[in-house]
């Protein structure tokens, strides 16, 4: 599988780092929020592997890292092999995931290929499927990507966008237990935009969003706003 988008400099997704992120297609959730819509639905354009390398072979000493983001860049079969080329440039990777395969997770964790996991927490576990826009939902998978990253001493974030029609305070204190002893989570402004699967939707307001970290400081170290 090839990646169908390239942000080649990005001073956002990584923090502190500049990074280059890459997109991928494949994604196993059809979330009615998502930004990358348009990727996951309608691409067809793919990115050579090889420009890739020759893009990050010349910027090398101008950029730190690169995101692996998607889509659901774990889809991918050949994921493992490509962040591997890079690490081996000396770039700094992170990942981003939803957490529906820890296997390969625990693999690049233990292999030293990745230095910063950030996976989407979508709602609490009885409300995923509605929230991802798919029945097909593996929550023991996603509770156990959960637990890896909490007690592997990777650096990570959990985050959840925050979407009016699908997040309420209740919700918000299952979430908490749902990643109880985490040490960060960013809870992220829903901006509408052209490419999103579905229209309609509304961001909670940034007050609201301030209670919502206070249910939260029950269950999570470090919680903060993104994007308000």
């Amino acid at each position: 599988m090839d990646f169908v988008g390239l942000d080649k400099m990005s001073l956002l997704d990584f923090e502190d780092r500049i990074s280059c992120v890459l997109f991928c297609k494949p994604c196993n959730f059809r979330c009615p929020f998502c930004h990358n819509g348009d990727l996951v639905l309608n691409a067809e354009e793919v990115i050579p592997w090889s420009d890739i390398i020759a893009y990050l072979t010349k910027r090398k000493g101008l950029i730190d890292a690169v995101v692996f983001s998607g889509g659901e860049p774990t889809l991918m079969p050949d994921l493992k092999e490509k962040i591997s080329e890079v690490k081996s440039m000396g770039y700094e990777i992170k990942l981003d995931t939803n957490g529906t395969n820890p296997a390969l997770v625990k693999d690049l964790i233990e292999n030293k290929l990745i230095d910063y996991v950030a996976m989407d927490i979508k709602n609490e576990p009885q409300l995923y499927g509605m929230t991802c826009g798919t029945d097909a939902i593996r929550i023991d998978k996603i509770e156990e990507t959960i637990s890896l990253l909490i007690n592997s001493g990777i650096d990570y974030e959990f985050r959840t966008t925050l979407v009016k029609e699908f997040h309420e305070s209740a919700h918000i204190d299952e979430i908490g237990k749902f990643i109880k002893g985490a040490k960060k989570m960013y809870l992220q402004k829903f901006v509408e935009r052209d490419g999103c699967i579905r229209h309609g939707l509304h961001e909670v307001e940034e007050e609201k969003a301030k209670e919502y970290i206070e249910i939260l400081k029950k269950y999570v170290e470090k919680i903060e706003l993104r994007g308000y």
